[in-house]
């Protein structure tokens, strides 16, 4: 199975969503490719699009291999194994730069898109794969610290055991758990990278509405 693009993907993300019965949910993508699915769940199911941040601690050498992530809230999530492939000194340098990067970012998108309360709503975090899964789980607990009502997980693609571990954070809905795994970007055909313009230019038409 490989999606076409982003915006398959999350029409098809909608489908599955729909017979949840959400109510006016917050739809919070993962920068920068969650952004484009999130402003298609949003219009999709009647809700409101935003934005969550996380960044994943990737391994030394391997920027792709997760060995955990930050929140937006400042929280570090670290996988099991990742002392395994790092030493302390090094996740928590990369911890401190990947919370700048955020910080970063969250200053030039909170100027355009004022950040949307999520106590007591509907949740929805979405990102256009998942490999290891830090970054959402690091999203996890940066929204279950705003008390919503409900969460939810929504992912078009995942490989099994990283949905297994989601499944006990959040309720999940994933389109396909391929194995072998592989990279995201495998799974779709188109898979260009998404810029910081085009998630500005999504935010600032949700400030708009």
């Amino acid at each position: 199975m490989r999606f076409r693009d982003r915006a398959q993907a999350a029409q098809l993300l909608a489908q599955a969503l729909r017979p949840l019965g959400l109510e006016r949910p917050v739809i919070l993508g993962i920068p920068r490719g969650g952004v484009v699915l999130a402003d298609i769940l949003a219009r999709a199911l009647g809700g409101t699009a935003d934005v969550v941040f996380a960044r994943k601690i990737g391994a030394p050498g391997h920027e792709e291999f997760a060995l955990g992530a930050v929140g937006e809230d400042g929280s570090i999530y670290l996988q099991p194994y990742a002392h395994r492939y790092a030493s302390e000194a090094y996740l928590e340098a990369e911890a401190r730069r990947q919370q700048a990067v955020i910080a970063e970012r969250a200053e030039r998108y909170r100027a355009v898109r004022p950040k949307v309360p999520l106590t007591g709503r509907d949740v929805v975090i979405v990102d256009d794969g998942i490999a290891t899964g830090s970054t959402v789980e690091a999203a996890i607990q940066a929204v279950r610290a705003e008390h919503p009502r409900r969460l939810v997980v929504a992912i078009p693609v995942a490989p099994p055991e990283a949905l297994e571990r989601l499944q006990r954070q959040a309720e999940v809905v994933c389109l396909y758990t391929p194995v072998p795994f592989g990279a995201v970007g495998a799974f779709y055909q188109d898979f260009p990278q998404v810029s910081d313009q085009e998630v500005l230019e999504t935010l600032s038409a949700w400030a708009d509405l």
